[in-house]
C-alpha cells in the first residue's frame, strides 16, 4: 500500500457544502416520513459516524425526539482496496432494540459497490415490519456492482477514484477530514 499524506488529497467538497448538502438531506429525509412518530437511524460504523452525527442533529431540529439510532459495525474493505467481503458485528443488539414497526434508514458513508449496503438491508428486512432505506453521503457510481441506488445522497461521483474524509478513509487514515476529498495518486 502507499504512503499518502494529506497534500496528496485534492478537496472535491469543502466543509461549507457538505453542511448545505446535509440540511437539505435532512429536509428531504424528514418531509419523507411525517407520517411516522418514530423513524429508527441505522448507521454503519465507522465510517458513517461523522456523517450521522451531523445528520441526526439537523433531524432532531426539525422534528426533536423522531429518530432513534442504532448502530451496526460492518466492514466490507478493512485495510483493503478491494472488497472483502462484508462482514456485520453487533447485529443482535439492534435486533432486539429496533422499533420494528417504525421505517429504518440505513446510514453510512458511501455507496460505491453497494455490498455492505444490501447486506445490512437484508438483514434488517427481517427484523423490521416495515420498509428499509438507504441514505449516504456519496453515491460513488465507479464501482457498482449491484442493482442498488440509495434513497438519499448528499453527492454523487461517477468514477473510481478513492474518496477520503468525512468518514471515508485510506487504510484507516483520514476519517476526520472536514471535508470529502480524492486522492490523486494511483493506489
Amino acid at each position: 500500500m502507499k504512503d499518502i499524506d494529506v497534500s496528496d488529497i485534492e478537496v472535491l467538497w469543502d466543509k461549507n457544502q457538505i453542511n448545505s448538502e446535509l440540511e437539505r438531506i435532512a429536509k428531504e429525509i424528514n418531509q419523507n416520513f411525517l407520517n411516522y412518530e418514530s423513524v429508527n437511524l441505522i448507521p454503519i460504523l465507522t465510517g458513517g459516524i461523522i456523517f450521522v452525527s451531523r445528520l441526526i442533529t439537523e433531524l432532531e431540529n426539525l422534528r426533536p425526539g423522531c429518530y432513534k439510532m442504532f448502530p451496526l459495525i460492518a466492514k466490507t474493505y478493512g485495510y483493503s482496496t478491494e472488497s472483502q467481503g462484508t462482514k456485520i458485528y453487533g447485529y443482535e443488539f439492534l435486533a432486539d432494540s429496533l422499533d420494528k414497526n417504525s421505517p429504518s434508514i440505513i446510514v453510512d458513508d458511501l455507496m460505491d459497490t453497494g455490498e455492505t449496503l444490501i447486506t445490512v438491508m437484508n438483514n434488517v428486512k427481517k427484523t423490521s415490519n416495515e420498509k428499509v432505506y438507504t441514505a449516504v453521503l456519496l453515491d460513488k457510481l465507479g464501482k457498482r456492482n449491484n442493482f442498488i441506488e440509495p434513497d438519499f445522497n448528499c453527492f454523487v461521483l461517477n468514477d473510481k477514484r478513492w474518496v477520503v474524509g468525512y468518514g471515508m478513509d485510506y487504510l484507516g487514515k483520514f476519517r476526520g477530514l472536514e471535508y470529502v476529498g480524492t486522492i490523486n495518486q494511483e493506489l
